[in-house]
């Protein structure tokens, strides 16, 4: 897979879940796919499922959309961001199980693929700085840009943690170039 837009060629519902008691880097990376798809791809109905995040995320646009009880939707695709093994996928398990396609982006070295699709690397800083990857930059807009990055400082514990590297210091200066208000997102 080399950009999002592969995967969601031809489909018309998406799901997308992240793990159990989600931290910002899982958050983040769900609610920045969510808002990409329904900017651009307006034709494609998507739905994201977190197990109720807090609300210290409240900064994240949409944040309200978020489902936290299972329901019993079939999705054309289904995506899992952050879900480091299909144990750990919170309130959409059986969405995930029952999806024609699935589709995993994670960055935990101990991810065993357990998806149809798996883009998994395991030297990046966050999901969110995987996902960001799979973006169009050109269509990262703030509020994806808001989401992506309140993801990665979450997961390299603003930028001080080992996992931090160029490319990190680089994708968030063009997060900051597009008006987040990164001291807030911090704070």
């Amino acid at each position: 897979m080399k950009n999002i837009a592969e995967v969601l060629e031809g489909v018309k519902t998406v799901g997308i879940g992240g793990h159990i008691r989600p931290d910002g880097d899982c958050v983040g990376s769900c609610m920045a796919l969510y808002l990409y798809i329904r900017t651009y791809f307006p034709d494609i109905d998507v739905t994201v499922y977190l197990d109720h995040p807090k609300p210290i995320f409240g900064h994240i646009e949409c944040i309200d959309e978020i489902k936290t009880e299972a329901d019993d939707s079939v999705f054309d695709l289904f995506i899992t961001c952050d879900v480091s093994a299909r144990d750990r996928l919170a309130v959409a398990g059986a969405a995930f199980d029952h999806a024609k396609k699935t589709v995993c982006i994670d960055h935990h070295i101990s991810n065993p693929e357990f998806a149809d699709i798996n883009y998994v690397k395991g030297d990046i800083s966050s999901c969110c700085e995987v996902l960001y990857g799979l973006l169009d930059p050109e269509k990262v807009d703030r509020p994806i840009a808001t989401a992506v990055y309140t993801g990665m400082i979450h997961d390299t514990g603003v930028f001080q943690y080992s996992c931090t590297s160029s490319s990190t210091m680089n994708m968030a200066g063009m997060l900051m170039d597009k008006g987040i208000d990164f001291t807030k997102i911090v704070d």
